[in-house]
């Protein structure tokens, strides 16, 4: 019988220093919060989460009509199986968003909303990747779409989780345009996030974030999302350590 064990290894032994970045991400469960905040109110009732993980972010999503993960590492898939067997609404799928025939297999779902948070990034043929997103989406569906931002920002951070790129938003906005999507919202999100990443990336050179900065980080995220807040009521802010957008399909 397969145990949570036997998933956690599998984890391990697929991807050890993204599937450790996941689990101290799911430790900032005030950021994650935040970001959950944002989209939600754009998510419809049938979402698809394209690259899901170890499920950090579909757990949030859970009361809706239709779950459906997606995530091209099988050791990520019996993961999340495992996690949300309890389920019935919740759908695990092992594929590429790039293919064809993952494109096909997930068509049926008739879904509104797909869902993409630092995953992007990952996907080398990225503009392939999201003409499939746009055409998975019904009529008058949404993108959901969280990237890292900053291309000044790029550093051993990024090459130890396999990024191919971050992004900067007139780069963004030409990916998302191209796909036939209307934006509705297009803007940098976490300046807070700015110096630790560059410090640890850029100055120190480490592969993972450490506990202790992580920990300091959400100990401290309900002052500066209020703040970040308040000052997106006034100014467009130009800068971000990500990048949201929020895009919909013609009815």
């Amino acid at each position: 019988m397969e145990t949570a064990l036997d998933n956690q290894l599998l984890v391990e032994m697929d991807d050890p220093i993204g599937r450790e970045t996941l689990r101290r991400m799911a430790s900032v469960d005030r950021y994650n919060r935040w970001i959950y905040e944002e989209i939600a109110p754009h998510a419809g009732r049938r979402l698809l989460e394209v690259g899901c993980g170890i499920g950090n972010m579909t757990s949030y999503f859970l009361g809706l009509d239709e779950v459906v993960g997606l995530d091209r590492l099988p050791s990520s898939v019996r993961f999340v199986r495992a996690e949300f067997a309890h389920r019935p609404n919740v759908h695990i799928y092992e594929g590429d968003i790039t293919t064809r025939a993952t494109v096909a297999e997930l068509k049926p779902h008739r879904l509104d909303t797909v869902m993409c948070l630092n995953v992007l990034e990952h996907i080398e043929e990225h503009q392939v990747a999201l003409h499939h997103m746009a055409e998975l989406l019904e009529p008058g569906g949404r993108l959901l779409l969280f990237v890292p931002a900053g291309s000044y920002m790029a550093g051993t951070l990024d090459t130890a989780l396999g990024h191919f790129r971050r992004y900067d938003r007139d780069q963004l906005r030409k990916l998302v345009t191209a796909t036939g999507l209307q934006i509705i919202r297009l803007g940098y999100l976490n300046i807070a996030g700015i110096p630790g990443w560059w410090l640890n990336s850029r100055v120190l050179k480490r592969d993972l974030l450490p506990h202790d900065q992580l920990k300091l980080f959400n100990l401290l995220a309900p002052a500066f999302i209020a703040g970040e807040r308040w000052l997106r009521r006034m100014w467009d802010i130009p800068l971000g350590q990500s990048l949201l957008c929020i895009a919909q399909k013609q009815p």
